[in-house]
């Protein structure tokens, strides 16, 4: 990865305007830009692997880093995608481990990264700055709550309909009539839910046929709300 030396606007500009850094003071803003370093990762590569110490924490300013872990075959679950103003993989940081996964570009992405003894300083120092990545930390791990209920407890023609229902609720709610762009292709959703890319199509098939769903690409069409919920929740 490489360290980028074009003129951006102030490190301290592009803090304040992320999530994670939004409610700190600028003189905490300040602290923390005067310690990181700005770098760019292109599409596909590596940023850490599993079982790596950890050396620092990466913000994603721009683009996308998918964190996922891969089984002794081969197959990657994906755990979670982290876009502009998320932090990635944190928790090194603090139980003083390796990574637990492993994380890569899925675009053309730009980072900020905060080496471990400058953030440990800041931490210490700045309260504000725990404060903000503990309240990250807590939503992520609802997130890895709810995925896991989801792989462990449903088969997977439920665990694609409560994957519908999710972004259908982000996208006006679960209602008929309701419509949405899948975000994402078969074989990305069959890393996400730990089956296959043949799992998701028969999943997807089966909603339609039973008048749940219709599709056209990756359009979705929500035709019986009701029944879509029902199928989240493993009912036929």
């Amino acid at each position: 990865m490489q360290t980028d030396d074009r003129a951006t606007r102030p490190v301290s500009g592009i803090l304040r305007g992320l999530p994670l850094f939004a409610g700190l003071s600028d003189d905490a803003v300040r602290a923390v830009a005067a310690r990181t370093i700005t770098r760019r990762l292109p599409k596909n590569a590596t940023l850490f692997r599993r079982g790596e110490p950890c050396h620092g924490l990466y913000i994603v300013v721009e683009g996308r880093v998918q964190i996922h872990r891969a089984s002794s075959g081969g197959r990657e679950q994906v755990l979670h995608v982290e876009g502009p103003g998320q932090p990635v993989a944190e928790v090194p940081l603090f139980d003083g481990g390796p990574y637990p996964a492993s994380a890569r570009a899925l675009e053309d992405s730009r980072l900020l990264f905060l080496p471990q003894d400058a953030f440990q300083q800041l931490y210490r120092e700045n309260p504000e700055i725990a404060d903000a990545v503990i309240r990250n930390l807590g939503s992520r791990l609802r997130r890895m709550v709810a995925l896991i209920a989801k792989i462990t407890l449903k088969d997977v023609r439920a665990r694609v309909a409560a994957t519908l229902v999710e972004l259908a609720e982000t996208n006006g709610g679960v209602r008929n009539g309701g419509r949405f762009k899948l975000p994402k292709t078969q074989e990305q959703l069959a890393r996400e839910l730990a089956t296959t890319r043949e799992g998701i199509a028969r999943a997807l098939g089966s909603l339609r046929r039973d008048g749940i769903i219709a599709q056209a690409g990756r359009e979705v069409e929500i035709r019986d709300a009701a029944r879509l919920d029902a199928a989240a929740q493993g009912e036929r």
